[in-house]
């Protein structure tokens, strides 16, 4: 790499102990005049400009380049200066310099990157790192025939962007400010090769193509379909937490579920104070919506979680909240600290103490905790064991039934087989579920007819309605090979790169560090 940029003459070089000056002067004897384009030999007068190049060895380099002034005689007394070459005009770096000094802005953002600049002898301030990265052109991008495009949060649950990246490069090739259909759709028609787009579900996605580009094959995301299917079969188990009540209470007094009955009423514990809050705050949630309040404004009257407002109005109750059971260092003592109960010692320090001896390390409370719910299940039941199995919530009991049986653990696939044998309805819909999630996965378009009609005569008739009203999309997912696996990657990145600037970058500086590093 030469010293100085082409065009130049040195001639001088000082060497300091943390740079190099290098003096230099324009090797040609004629400027064009910007205004008229007509060269000039008519030397008026120069300058001295000071310019930053890339380091050499550790040290910067300083370029003192003598800058002549000349006097156009078709433009009669006008004065310009000369332009030097490989460096614009009021520019105090090369673009070689402010090329290198922009890669770091964009791996790094601005002061990290500032920081870095100054310890490889470019010296560069935060602001003037995060002006280049601005400067930057934009990459250029073949024209794309295959996309995939999916929101990505600004800030979650207020504000939306859209990411558009191309599925055949793997590659961002745009961000869109919003997630509506207006952006999407002027973005399509800017670019009609488009011809296929892999999106999720969302409605709004949907117009934006079929108005922008109504040649383009919609394809739905496999992934998305799974996870509408996991969320149609939660809603559902919202509805029969009695069952689920049930099958844990079976799982942990040993009783094998074809010998037992179902005795739902006798399955409606007492709420406790914190149950009862939580029905009080649902009545009030249920009474706003009857007046024909929108969630957003019943969120906002009354506290509750958007996403809880919408589980209960879709459930029509409020089902109990339980915790499932973490581990315990009382595990490996369950044994000998039930032999000690049984044994009459009913008094929780004696039985920490017992304990202690027996090498437990956990401390009193654990156990004091312990004997308080086994006091309090034998005050409820006195003739029942003490329950191994906590009621799971409907998201944990979803996933339960819809896993391969032979990753399970042996206690979740017989707490799986008790909900089956209990509850056929509950075994109906999950069946269903699995088998949806099997034609997606073996991508089998001959059986969505048949699964549509069979899931319509049941509780996943909703479901399957809205299956139908995007069929064509659904259609597709089971015959192209596309999905939006990849953009979900890119989407990590972008929040990763919008972190790294602590979410105070301005959409076209996101742009461009997103864009120019894909």
């Amino acid at each position: 790499m030469p010293l100085v940029p082409a065009g130049l003459q040195a001639t001088a070089v000082m060497i300091e102990q943390d740079r190099i000056v290098i003096t230099a002067r324009t090797i040609g004897t004629v400027a064009t005049c910007p205004t008229c384009g007509t060269g000039s030999d008519h030397v008026h007068s120069h300058y001295w400009r000071t310019i930053a190049d890339l380091p050499w060895q550790g040290r910067q380099i300083v370029l003192r380049v003598q800058v002549r002034r000349f006097r156009c005689r078709h433009c009669g007394s006008r004065i310009f200066a000369e332009r030097l070459p490989e460096i614009a005009r009021k520019e105090r770096r090369t673009g070689r310099l402010a090329l290198a000094q922009a890669q770091i802005g964009l791996v790094l953002g601005g002061e990290p990157g500032a920081r870095l600049a100054s310890k490889l002898a470019m010296p560069v301030s935060g602001d003037t790192i995060l002006r280049l990265i601005r400067k930057l052109p934009p990459p250029p991008c073949p024209p794309p025939r295959v996309i995939g495009v999916d929101d990505w949060a600004w800030r979650r649950s207020r504000r939306y962007g859209t990411i558009v990246c191309d599925l055949e490069r793997g590659r961002v090739i745009d961000l869109l400010p919003d997630r509506s259909a207006a952006p999407l759709r002027g973005w399509l028609k800017r670019h009609p090769t488009v011809a296929l787009v892999s999106r999720d579900r969302s409605g709004p996605y949907a117009e934006a193509i079929r108005t922008g580009a109504p040649c383009a094959v919609q394809v739905a995301d496999r992934w998305h379909l799974l996870v509408n299917a996991s969320d149609a079969l939660r809603s559902f188990l919202d509805r029969h937490h009695a069952e689920l009540r049930e099958a844990a209470r079976l799982c942990g007094s040993g009783v094998r579920p074809s010998a037992c009955a179902f005795p739902l009423d006798a399955m409606k514990p007492s709420p406790s104070n914190a149950g009862a809050r939580r029905q009080v705050r649902y009545r009030m949630v249920a009474q706003l919506h009857a007046q024909g309040l929108p969630i957003k404004e019943i969120v906002r009257r009354t506290g509750v979680a958007r996403n809880a407002v919408r589980r209960w109005l879709r459930a029509g109750e409020a089902a109990p909240y339980r915790r499932s059971p973490g581990p315990s260092l009382l595990d490996r003592y369950t044994s000998f600290a039930k032999a000690a109960w049984r044994s009459e010692r009913r008094n929780a320090a004696a039985i920490w103490r017992a304990l202690v001896k027996q090498g437990f390390e956990g401390g009193y409370d654990i156990v004091r905790r312990w004997a308080k719910r086994r006091r309090m299940a034998e005050s409820e039941r006195p003739d029942a064991p003490l329950p191994l199995w906590r009621v799971p919530s409907s998201r944990r009991a979803a996933r339960l039934l819809t896993s391969d049986p032979t990753t399970l653990s042996p206690a979740d696939r017989r707490f799986v087989d008790t909900v089956r044998a209990i509850a056929p309805s509950i075994r109906e819909v999950a069946d269903l579920i699995n088998d949806f999630g099997k034609l997606l996965r073996r991508q089998s378009a001959r059986s969505l007819a048949a699964w549509l009609e069979a899931a319509s005569a049941t509780a996943l008739r909703n479901f399957a309605q809205g299956l139908a009203a995007d069929l064509d999309a659904l259609q597709a997912a089971l015959q192209e090979p596309w999905s939006n696996g990849p953009v979900e990657g890119q989407i990590n990145r972008l929040k990763l790169i919008k972190r790294q600037m602590f979410g105070r970058a301005k959409f076209d500086l996101l742009r461009q560090r997103v864009l120019c590093t894909a």
